[in-house]
């Protein structure tokens, strides 16, 4: 298999190489030469639309997307079955993903149509096998109703390789956006073989952590970085806050305010650093907003901390901006060792102090965050943050991703799924 020889840094997304020309070595040998532009991306997604954060890197790629060729976003049918044993709030889960399913093919603002397939919840080889022949039925039926008659596929969740690896495409991007190998409630080795069969499948793969990438670059036929955009307007336009600004559920909370927003995962988020900050906090209120994936009971009986729960995407900014520090309380695991939190571009964007504990991909911003390496440290750097005075570090933390634009990044993406430039007419 040929592999990129350039470095993660300087790696560019180029396009893929002109129909008609010869097979280069190394080239998957399902690559359709002479063949025409890709009307459509059928989208094997990672999370489910109508209860996932929608800053996710593939919720904005996809939606950018939809604005060049039709979309549809099949939404994630997982990668484990929620039991007592491994998952914390597991009715929750099975009732979200009925809800999820009763709402049939809806169309985005963004044009892009969203489906929840039917869909066997079990993760054994037979059920992948089943899933695949379901899927591809599901997708093929949609596809027909949109018009798609020349697709690529753009796969994310492992456990649809089935579908993908017996479904005609006029190519496939794996986005490597996890060490879905790596999460803690599914199976690890099984996945892996998964993942493996995406990697060997897809012409493209797109990696967002560095690790991860130079981990796998000899296993996939092109393995490319991607890394995260952001929406910087979005976010930097909301800090400092104008007077009047402030959300009503914050304005009367204690000053100062240490924050946190985004999804409340046990295999993420570290919920006992989280309840020792709120404890050092001699005053002021620790504000937590986000999805409940956990149980955070013994976080939100502090009397210090308030939770409250999602926000709609566009209006994640201007509560954000009235946070005196923000926070990413990460475990040290595997699971964040493979990963690239979105939310580190979007806090450098606002550009407030920020405290995170250490992770890979924080390397190259450690000049900007106050990083720590552990419970300690952390609570340290957090009163360290909150006496922070000097204005000019929100330039300083805005300038490391001015040119991280998800309009950008779509823009390549889009030309690897072979998309083109403009909508088709109708």
């Amino acid at each position: 298999m040929t592999t990129t020889s350039a470095s993660p840094a300087d790696q560019a997304l180029t396009p893929p190489a002109a129909p008609g020309r010869p097979l280069a070595e190394g080239d998957p040998p399902w690559r359709v030469l002479g063949a025409p532009p890709a009307d459509g991306v059928v989208c094997f997604a990672g999370v489910d639309w109508w209860y996932h954060n929608r800053g996710h890197s593939e919720c904005q790629i996809m939606r950018r997307l939809a604005s060049r060729a039709t979309v549809l976003w099949i939404n994630s049918i997982g990668m484990r079955l929620p039991t007592r044993e491994k998952t914390e709030l597991t009715g929750r889960r099975y009732i979200r993903k009925a809800r999820s399913m009763l709402k049939g093919l809806r169309r985005d603002e963004s044009g892009m149509w969203v489906y929840t397939p039917l869909f066997l919840p079990r993760y054994d080889e037979r059920a992948v096998a089943i899933n695949g022949a379901l899927l591809r039925a599901q997708a093929a039926a949609l596809q027909r109703l949109l018009g798609i008659r020349r697709p690529s596929a753009w796969l994310t969740i492992p456990t649809a390789i089935a579908a993908v690896e017996k479904g005609r495409w006029q190519t496939v991007v794996f986005n490597r956006s996890d060490d879905f190998s790596r999460f803690p409630e599914a199976d690890g080795a099984f996945i892996r073989g998964l993942e493996r069969r995406c990697l060997a499948r897809a012409e493209h793969t797109l990696y967002v952590n560095r690790e991860l990438f130079d981990r796998e670059r000899g296993e996939a036929h092109d393995a490319r970085w991607l890394g995260h955009g952001v929406d910087f307007s979005h976010f930097a336009a909301a800090y400092p806050p104008t007077p009047g600004s402030c959300p009503d559920i914050l304005r009367d909370l204690p000053r100062p305010l240490v924050g946190f927003y985004g999804a409340l995962d046990n295999y993420t988020v570290d919920l006992d650093l989280m309840i020792k900050v709120a404890r050092s906090l001699k005053q002021g209120t620790m504000v937590v907003i986000g999805p409940q994936a956990m149980d955070i009971g013994r976080l939100v009986a502090e009397p210090n901390v308030r939770w409250f729960p999602p926000i709609p995407y566009a209006d994640v900014p201007k509560h954000a901006a009235q946070f005196d520090v923000a926070l990413m309380p990460w475990l040290d695991n595997e699971w964040i060792r493979g990963c690239n939190p979105i939310k580190l571009k979007e806090y450098l964007a606002i550009g407030f102090p920020i405290v995170s504990i250490r992770f890979g991909e924080l390397q190259r911003y450690e000049n900007v965050v106050h990083a720590a390496s552990g419970h300690e440290e952390f609570i340290a750097a957090v009163h360290r943050a909150l006496s922070e005075r000097d204005p000019s570090m929100i330039e300083r933390r805005r300038a490391t991703v001015l040119g991280d634009s998800w309009d950008a990044l779509s823009e390549k993406v889009g030309d690897l799924l072979n998309v083109p430039a403009r909508r088709r007419a109708g």
